[in-house]
């Protein structure tokens, strides 16, 4: 099958997409970590599965970043009918910090008997000249965006 043709009339003014929130089959019984969850695109994706029926984790590098998204997202949610709201869960993990992947993925493991979809979030917009993660020389982007997100994947 053919690709359509992208014109640059709807690049600029994008035609209304095709699936949505609302396709979305009940993700009952389906457990997810977001990696970045407390703000931006995985705070709205965290919002829409916890409104499917997923159990979600918010991974934010601080308790009360974590808290804090999941306060606002039972907040926003509240009057909202859905599939059947699941359940929200912190996690905090700092990736930024090789230290704190371990023992996050040992709670997170403690508590859940499978992961069925880990989404990598995460990221530093512009890290200070310099800045190193505090357990390996590599530049913070570089910790944050590759090694521990694939520390993480490889735990779980």
């Amino acid at each position: 099958m053919a690709q359509p043709k992208i014109s640059q009339l709807s690049v600029i003014f994008p035609p209304a997409p095709t699936f949505t929130d609302k396709h979305l089959p009940s993700q009952s019984g389906k457990v997810v970590i977001i990696t970045g969850a407390a703000s931006g695109v995985g705070f709205e994706l965290a919002k829409i599965l916890f409104l499917a029926g997923a159990t979600v984790y918010i991974a934010a590098r601080s308790t009360s970043r974590c808290e804090g998204a999941i306060s606002k997202i039972l907040e926003q949610t509240e009057h909202v009918a859905g599939k059947g709201k699941g359940k929200l869960e912190s996690m905090v993990i700092d990736l930024a910090d090789l230290g704190t992947v371990k023992g996050a993925v040992e709670s997170f493991l403690g508590r859940e008997e499978r992961l069925d979809v880990l989404v990598h979030n995460a990221a530093v917009m512009t890290p200070p000249v310099g800045s190193k993660d505090k357990l390996v020389s590599y530049p913070l982007d570089f910790e944050i965006w590759v090694e521990n997100e694939v520390a993480l994947c490889s735990l779980c």
